[in-house]
């Protein structure tokens, strides 16, 4: 497969840069936003793992040497380079405080440093300054993400589920509603399994 076969197939793949989109152009406060909708070469997201992962490294380098800082932040995650992504989305946010991608990688990055209770805490306090925004669903996928880490499956599946309506209401981008769903899914795979009336009262 060449290189240029291979962009494609991952621009039609479910991709965690397509778990965060609608990003404002700029981050000026009361600033028009616009929905950016792009996959990052070299970087799948995974529902069942709930977490980003390298699917070709050399795709992967490409982006870190040409990609946007967003961009490069969520390679290093899926890398596992917690720190050096730290550092890029500190830098990053001191410049552009407001940059929205940027604030929910950085509670993705509180979930990799292993304390999802708090990154959900943060996502919280984001969904009441955004609540009923186009940032909303957006949210409330990475909530639900939080809340598996933290083991509230119940209270993920909720997330999970809000997230998917608001994108489908909101005629988004076909695969961020798959995301949503294959999110919920694989999770009530889980609940099923664990016992299978949890599964149905999540639902």
């Amino acid at each position: 497969m060449t290189t240029q076969e291979l962009t494609q197939d991952m621009a039609q793949s479910l991709t965690h840069t397509q778990e965060l989109l609608q990003v404002p152009t700029s981050s000026t406060a009361g600033a028009s936003t616009h929905n950016i909708e792009s996959g990052i070469p070299g970087v799948r997201f995974d529902p069942e793992s709930m977490s980003q992962t390298i699917s070709d490294e050399a795709l992967a380098d490409e982006t870190m040497a040409r990609g946007n800082a967003a961009e490069q932040v969520v390679v290093l995650l899926a890398r596992g380079h917690v720190r050096a992504a730290s550092e890029l989305v500190a830098e990053t946010r001191f410049n552009e405080p407001q940059n929205f991608a940027m604030r929910v990688l950085d509670t993705s990055l509180t979930r990799a440093s292993g304390d999802p209770q708090r990154a959900a805490n943060r996502l919280r306090a984001m969904l009441s300054e955004f609540n009923g925004t186009a940032h909303e669903s957006v949210l409330q996928q990475h909530l639900g993400m939080a809340y598996v880490e933290s083991g509230d499956l119940r209270a993920a599946a909720t997330r999970f589920r809000k997230a998917m309506d608001l994108r489908t209401a909101e005629g988004a981008d076909e695969r961020l509603i798959d995301s949503s769903r294959r999110c919920l899914e694989a999770l009530t795979a889980r609940l099923e399994n664990l016992a299978p009336q949890a599964a149905e009262q999540a639902l």
